[in-house]
């Protein structure tokens, strides 16, 4: 309020401007803006910026200053050359946000929160480093995009990320895989991870030497999942999933090695990614829902820390979540046959799982096993067919606050937001630690 409103306005009086929104102002490079935290130029949101690239190469930074919590919404538009590339960096000067186009033209957007208070820099260049040109950057205040609701979640992840796909399983749930070219840890990995495929989906997969629905391999750098399609059907896929991602990311259940496993599997069996992303992405720039991230699919690139939104702690997935759930087996239908969860089941102490998913429990709960689990953090989504059942987490000693209900999610063994129950999953009994539980 400045102070001429405050020295004429009767006492009790509002000012006219009291919710006007913040002063838009036109800003202009008049001298060449350096491409570093030492530039001089500064804007704030609902300001434009009018700059230009005066050679090849040249890359102009402009500051600006968020507080933890804002939202804003940052363009880059060519006036006088082709293509323009966008990015952002911290006080440090480290990238953390970038976009080439906004997906309606050559030019560049991106939506940015930031997690801590303090100063940020907007890069204005062009693609290739190659063109000269005007250009124009505004900021304005930004939104988070809508959360998805469960069903909007899956249905996402088989025909919203790409059309649908799969395999042709209507006379044989069957599916064959070849582990041949990987290490024993890698063909471990594989193993476990196919094995919680298995528990949530009607499928069966059966290794052989030759030729396989599914090839796994290691020869190339990074991890990534491709298909061959006939129209609607999957033909074959290829998983692969570079040895020194396992030598970067561990071979025990719940390391990020597994994780990635059971990612580019689900992307094998027809499982897009959880948003419009590939390679990377940021967070909420590249985000479809405002609720995608690990503690709703095993597709997502969002862990729970990168979604600001999500009420958890970080914990690496060891199967199928929620919205993975339900968009297998729409692809694949619900288990057939015997799983291991059928009947009456126990989770945790005692418990009675057998599969990749006891091996894990045994690890956690009977004879620690390091080759089996490392002992990181853990969030899950417990998946169970038919029987009466019982979660005994009677070994906890933190307070708990558990939600049986279908969909819920329940914060155990001192994390927060790490369980989910699957739609459609009973729950009958649970047995509760020394804490002050809330069930």
């Amino acid at each position: 309020m400045c102070t001429v409103c405050m020295a004429s306005r009767a006492p009790g009086v509002e000012c006219d401007y009291t919710h006007a929104g913040p002063a838009q102002q036109i800003l202009t490079e008049v001298g060449d803006a350096a491409g570093s935290t030492a530039t001089t130029y500064v804007m704030a949101v609902s300001d434009t910026f009018n700059g230009a690239l005066n050679a090849n190469g040249d890359d102009d930074w402009i500051r600006i200053d968020l507080t933890a919590g804002d939202i804003v919404q940052i363009d880059l538009a060519a006036t006088t050359f082709f293509d323009p590339y966008l990015r952002l960096y911290d006080s440090t000067g480290t990238l953390i946000a970038e976009n080439d186009d906004n997906g309606v033209s050559l030019n560049s957007s991106l939506t940015f929160q930031a997690l801590s208070s303090g100063s940020y820099y907007i890069s204005a260049r062009s693609l290739g480093d190659n063109e000269t040109g005007t250009y124009a950057l505004s900021v304005a205040n930004g939104s988070l995009p809508p959360a998805g609701t469960v069903d909007e979640l899956a249905s996402y992840l088989t025909d919203g990320y790409w059309s649908r796909r799969s395999f042709d399983t209507t006379t044989d749930n069957t599916l064959t895989v070849n582990l041949t070219a990987l290490t024993a840890a890698g063909q471990q990995l594989a193993r476990w991870a196919l094995d919680m495929w298995e528990g949530a989906a009607d499928l069966q997969f059966v290794e052989v030497i030759g030729t396989a629905d599914i090839t796994f391999d290691d020869n190339q750098p990074g991890a990534f999942a491709s298909s061959v399609t006939s129209g609607a059907t999957i033909m074959s896929s290829t998983v692969n999933i570079d040895v020194n991602w396992l030598a970067s990311y561990g071979t025990a259940m719940g390391s990020y090695s597994f994780q990635t496993y059971l990612h580019e599997i689900g992307h094998a069996l027809g499982l897009g990614h959880q948003g419009s992303y590939n390679v990377s992405a940021t967070y909420p720039t590249d985000a479809v829902f405002a609720n995608d991230s690990w503690q709703m699919s095993v597709m997502s690139y969002f862990d729970q820390i990168d979604n600001t939104t999500v009420n958890a702690d970080l914990g690496y997935l060891f199967g199928p979540m929620l919205a993975d759930i339900l968009a297998i087996q729409a692809l694949y239908g619900a288990p057939s046959g015997t799983v291991v969860s059928t009947g009456n089941t126990v989770y945790g102490v005692g418990h009675t799982l057998t599969g990749a998913l006891g091996q894990l429990l045994d690890a956690i709960y009977v004879t620690p096993n390091s080759a089996v689990y490392d002992g990181a953090p853990l969030a899950f989504t417990i998946y169970d067919v038919g029987g009466t059942d019982t979660i005994d987490y009677s070994d906890d000693t933190v307070a708990q606050r558990v939600d049986l209900t279908p969909e819920a999610i329940s914060d155990v063994y001192g994390r927060i937001g790490n369980m989910v129950i699957a739609r459609g999953t009973i729950i009958e009994n649970y047995v509760a630690g020394s804490g002050d539980d809330s069930v």
